[in-house]
């Protein structure tokens, strides 16, 4: 939540500067307000990578876990409060407002069969403000392999019990990065 005010707070201050420049074509920062601009940024740079970042990695012979996933592994209440045997946009809403992109696009890659179109304009409507296919993929290797519908955690490891839930996951992931892909292409043509 703190992340969150940061990001707001910088917004409005950016918003209030530019209105405010456009009358007056110079304004000056102070100390602070600098500070302020310079914080704001590394905590945008640093959720930039978070939100990037696929909750299990392998390396080698490690697996290595997010904070994300090792909530998911150690919370169970945590945990069954994330999946549900039905998701919405309200649920979508409710990730973007709090900021958890990875979460939101979960739940969209669980919306996705039956709204389709809805969830791609939704996901590359984020595009450009970060690489969404890399937040997706971080996404799907954050909760994927958590979900209790395809895994059960035993001494902290997940074990996967339903490949085939895993494997659908996993094509719906590619399906949009290649739309993500053609609409980023279609895009760069019109430019051109």
């Amino acid at each position: 939540m703190q992340l969150r005010n940061k990001i707001l707070a910088i917004a409005m201050f950016l918003l209030v500067t530019m209105a405010y420049a456009q009358e007056e074509k110079t304004f000056y920062l102070d100390q602070d307000q600098l500070n302020q601009i310079q914080e704001s940024e590394e905590a945008l740079t640093v959720w930039f990578e978070e939100i990037k970042t696929p909750g299990v990695k392998i390396e080698g012979t490690q697996m290595i876990f997010s904070k994300e996933a090792q909530k998911l592994i150690n919370d169970n209440q945590y945990r069954m409060g994330v999946y549900k045997d039905e998701y919405t946009f309200a649920d979508v809403q409710q990730s973007l407002a709090g900021f958890e992109m990875q979460k939101a696009f979960w739940q969209m890659l669980n919306l996705y069969p039956q709204h389709k179109e809805d969830v791609v304009r939704y996901i590359y409507a984020y595009d450009k403000t970060f690489p969404t296919d890399e937040v997706l993929v971080a996404s799907f290797y954050t909760y994927a392999f958590f979900d209790p519908q395809i895994t059960d955690l035993k001494g902290g490891k997940p074990n996967v019990h339903r490949p085939d839930i895993f494997e659908d996951y996993l094509r719906r992931t590619q399906e949009i990065v290649t739309y993500i892909e053609y609409f980023r292409n279609e895009e760069g043509k019109t430019k051109s």
